[in-house]
């Protein structure tokens, strides 16, 4: 009997605090907060498929998928929130990706194993979002919210080589896409966790969709390979910040 109790007496005490913190929600409350994690390439192909002539020797090139070419790598975040009532904040981001590039099997010249290089060799990118919060549970310890994303990404520049060390040919920094700016939209997913009045911890992820840089169409009979499809991602990130 007495163990039943104390493991009630141990519940309560434990979902308590839970349930009851924070009973005043978010309204009025400014938020910071610092994000790392990284990202997987979902869908979309950088390079698509085209046939034609290069260095007076036919040519065959594949289309290649985001994924094929970029791994994950670390993303970096700052995230600032203002809470407009007591389940709700609008949210701003500031964020930065860097990622290498592989070489891949892109196709054949003259019937030969022909490789693209891109370059420079890693990608780089830094973004601006947007977002509104809704929080299914704002006023316990643990907040779950999910929230739509609109915002823009600044790239660089990116050229490809091509090269078959069987043929002995290749072409370098042939221009791919161009420099600028591409819009952004999404959605985010996550929990928070509140560690006392001001601190938390949180996980978020979700879906990015960016549509593709303009392209340079550089190489005659073979402008279709950097017609880029639209880039879709999934972030992941993990989070440490403060509301006041």
């Amino acid at each position: 009997m007495k163990a039943r109790s104390w493991l009630l007496t141990a519940a309560m005490v434990a979902v308590l605090p839970t349930v009851g913190y924070g009973a005043e929600g978010l309204e009025g409350k400014f938020m910071v907060a610092a994000q790392v994690g990284t990202q997987s390439e979902v869908s979309g192909n950088l390079m698509q498929s085209a046939q034609g002539t290069l260095l007076s020797q036919p040519i065959s090139i594949e289309s290649k998928r985001y994924r094929d070419v970029y791994g994950p790598d670390f993303r970096l975040q700052l995230l600032l929130g203002y809470g407009v009532s007591t389940n709700s904040e609008i949210v701003a981001r500031a964020t930065y990706y860097k990622t290498d590039a592989a070489g891949v099997e892109a196709g054949t010249l003259s019937g030969r194993p022909l490789q693209a290089f891109f370059e420079p060799n890693a990608y780089e990118e830094v973004g601006f979002e947007f977002g509104y919060r809704f929080y299914l549970a704002s006023e316990t310890r643990l907040k779950s919210y999910v929230a739509p994303i609109v915002g823009v990404r600044f790239l660089q520049e990116i050229l490809v080589t091509f090269a078959s060390q069987e043929a002995g040919s290749s072409i370098t920094n042939i221009p791919f896409s161009k420099e600028g700016a591409v819009p952004v939209f999404g959605l985010d997913l996550g929990f928070s966790f509140d560690l006392g009045e001001h601190a938390f911890i949180g996980v978020d992820t979700g879906l990015r969709y960016q549509t593709a840089p303009p392209q340079f169409d550089y190489l005659l009979g073979l402008t279709k390979i950097d017609d880029s499809d639209g880039r879709w991602t999934a972030p992941v990130v993990a989070s440490i910040g403060f509301r006041f």
